[in-house]
C-alpha cells in the first residue's frame, strides 16, 4: 500500500508532537487541512500502541466505516445484493487501495453516507440535521475532492426539495475551508501544493485523452502490482482472461449506470439529485489537468468519487447485467486477494522475463509497491527526520 507508509510515518510524528518530543525536521501546520484523517487516526492509536499495530488498526477502522456507509446507502435505496459483489472491489479494494490512497477512499465513504442521509430526508425519514454537518466536517478532514462533492450534493438536495435551511449545516465545514485556504495561501504561500507532482502526459494531447480512457478502464478492481506480478504469478492465459473480465466490467457497469440514471430522470425518482451530482463530475473529469493543487491526477479522483456513488445507485432492483457483473467482480476480488497475500506474506515470483505481452497491457493498472517502504525502515530505526508529503498535517523544515 504505497503511500500508506508516508501516512503512517506522519501519524507517528503527530503522536510524538502530542507527547512533547521535539521535532527539528517538521512543522505542524497551524491550520486545518484535508488529508488529515489517517494521520489523526494512526497518531491516536500510536499514543498507546506500537506503530505497526496502530497502522493496521486504523485500516480496520476505515474498513468498518466504509462497510457502514455502503450498508447505510444500500438500505436507503433498497439495493440488491449485487452491491456487495460489485462495490467492494470496484470502489474500495482496487488501484486506490493498493496505492495506499486511504484518505481518498475514506472520503468516498463519507460521500456515500452523505448521499444516504440526504436521500432519507427526501423520503421524510431523516434524523437530526446536525449529522449532515458532522459528516461534512469529517469529509473536509479526509480529502478535498470527496468533501467538495458532499457539498455539491447538499446544494442539489436543497434545490430539488426547496429545503435551503439545511445548508446551514455546511457552515462549520465552510469555516474550516476558509481557515485552510487562508493558512495555505496567505500564511504558508501554498507550501501545501509543493508536492512535486509532474504529469506524465501533455495536457489535452492525444496521450492525455488516452489517459482519461485508461482512468475509467482501471476503476473496477483490476490490479497488476509492479506492472508484472500478476502476469508472472498467473501466467499469460489467465492474465489475458482477467484483462478481458475487466474490459467486460467496463462495458456492463457503464451500461448499468447509464440505464439507472435514465430511469431516475424518466420516472422523476427521488434520487435524481444524486445523479445530477454524478453527471456534473464528468466534464470536470475530462478537462482536469494531470496535476493540480498538489493533487496527482485530480480527474481520476473526480471520476472515482462519482463512480463510487453511481455503482450503488445502479444496484436498485434485480438485473441480469448486475448478476453477471457481480460474478466478474468476484473473480477480480479473488485474484486481488491472492496477489495481496503473495506480496505481503509469500515469496515473490521469479524475477525472470515475463511472458511476452504488449507493454500497454503488461503494465495496465500497475502499482509501484515498496516505493516508500523506507518510511517503515526509518520508524524501525527511530529516524524521524524524513521528508513527508506537504499535503498532510506537516510541512518540512528547511534545515541547513
Amino acid at each position: 500500500m504505497t503511500d500508506y507508509a508516508n501516512w503512517t510515518y506522519q501519524g507517528v510524528l503527530l503522536a510524538r508532537h502530542v507527547m512533547g518530543f521535539p521535532d527539528a525536521a517538521h512543522l505542524l501546520k497551524p491550520y486545518p487541512v484535508p488529508n488529515s484523517a489517517a494521520t489523526i487516526g494512526i497518531g491516536f492509536f500510536a499514543l498507546f500502541l506500537p506503530w505497526e499495530i496502530a497502522a493496521k488498526l486504523w485500516l480496520c477502522v476505515q474498513l468498518l466505516v466504509t462497510w457502514y456507509a455502503v450498508r447505510h446507502l444500500a438500505q436507503t435505496l433498497r439495493a440488491s445484493g449485487a452491491v456487495w459483489l460489485i462495490l467492494p472491489q470496484a470502489g474500495f479494494l482496487g488501484v486506490n487501495w493498493w496505492y495506499g490512497f486511504v484518505n481518498f477512499e475514506l472520503g468516498i465513504a463519507w460521500v456515500l453516507l452523505t448521499a444516504s442521509l440526504l436521500l432519507r430526508r427526501v423520503r421524510g425519514v431523516g434524523g437530526r440535521d446536525w449529522w449532515i454537518g458532522l459528516v461534512l466536517v469529517l469529509a473536509f478532514l479526509t480529502h478535498m475532492i470527496p468533501f467538495a462533492f458532499c457539498g455539491l450534493l447538499l446544494m442539489l438536495y436543497a434545490r430539488q426539495t426547496g429545503r435551503w435551511r439545511l445548508m446551514w449545516q455546511a457552515a462549520p465545514a465552510a469555516v474550516l475551508s476558509v481557515w485552510y485556504l487562508a493558512g495555505r495561501y496567505l500564511l504558508k504561500h501554498d507550501a501545501d501544493g509543493q508536492a512535486g507532482m509532474v504529469s506524465s502526459v501533455r495536457n489535452y494531447s492525444a496521450a492525455f485523452w488516452a489517459y482519461k480512457a485508461n482512468s475509467y478502464a482501471k476503476s473496477f478492481g483490476f490490479v497488476d502490482p509492479n506492472g508484472e506480478m500478476a502476469l508472472r504469478l498467473f501466467g499469460r492465459p489467465l492474465f489475458l482472461l482477467l484483462f478481458a473480465v475487466n474490459a467486460g466490467l467496463c462495458v456492463l457497469l457503464g451500461w448499468a449506470m447509464v440505464q439507472a440514471a435514465w430511469r431516475a430522470f424518466r420516472d422523476g425518482a427521488q434520487e435524481r439529485f444524486l445523479w445530477v451530482g454524478v453527471a456534473a463530475l464528468l466534464p470536470l473529469y475530462l478537462i482536469a489537468p494531470g496535476t493540480a493543487l498538489g493533487v496527482s491526477d485530480p480527474g481520476s479522483r473526480l471520476l472515482q468519487v462519482g463512480l463510487g456513488l453511481a455503482l450503488v445507485l445502479c444496484c436498485v432492483g434485480s438485473d441480469q447485467v448486475l448478476r453477471i457483473a457481480g460474478a466478474l467482480e468476484t473473480m477480480l476480488a479473488v485474484t486481488g486477494l491472492a496477489l495481496f497475500v503473495q506480496l505481503g506474506f509469500g515469496s515473490r515470483p521469479d524475477a525472470g522475463v515475463p511472458p511476452h505481452l504488449p507493454k500497454a497491457i503488461g503494465e495496465f493498472a500497475h502499482v509501484p509497491n515498496y516505493d516508500q517502504d523506507y518510511f517503515y525502515t526509518a520508524l524501525e530505526m527511530g529516524n524521524y527526520g524524513k521528508t513527508v508529503f506537504p499535503t498532510g498535517m506537516f510541512l518540512n523544515r528547511n534545515l541547513p
